[in-house]
C-alpha cells in the first residue's frame, strides 16, 4: 500500500514571558509521546520572524495526523507545552502533495 504521507502544520505564539529555550524544551518533552503514536514520521520545529512557532509534523495518514490531538491531549507532556501557549493564536493545518506529484 503506498504511503498518503502528509504534513501538519502548527502555528502558534508563546504566552508572554515564555523564553525560546523553555519553548524548544517543552516542545521536545513531547516527541517520546509523538514517537508510540500510530503512522508518525518525524517532527521539526522553527520560529518566524514575527515569533511565531511553527512545528512541522510528518504523518504517514491525514486520519492519524488528525487522530494525534486526541491521543496526545490528556499526556502530561502536552499539557505542559500547552501552558505555554497562546490558545488564540493555534492554528493547524494539513498539507498533502497533489495527485500529479505522486
Amino acid at each position: 500500500m503506498e504511503r498518503e504521507h502528509v504534513v501538519e502544520l502548527v502555528k502558534w505564539k508563546a504566552k508572554p514571558a515564555v523564553s525560546n529555550d523553555g519553548m524548544v524544551s517543552a516542545v521536545n518533552g513531547i516527541l517520546p509521546d509523538l514517537e508510540t503514536l500510530p503512522g508518525f514520521i518525524s517532527q521539526t520545529l522553527y520560529i518566524d520572524d514575527e515569533e511565531y512557532w511553527v512545528d512541522l509534523y510528518h504523518w504517514e495518514t491525514h486520519e492519524q495526523g488528525v487522530a494525534s490531538n486526541d491521543l496526545m491531549a490528556a499526556r502530561p507532556s502536552f499539557q505542559a507545552l500547552m501552558g505555554l501557549i497562546d490558545p488564540a493564536s493555534v492554528s493547524i493545518e494539513f498539507l498533502s502533495l497533489p495527485e500529479s506529484a505522486k
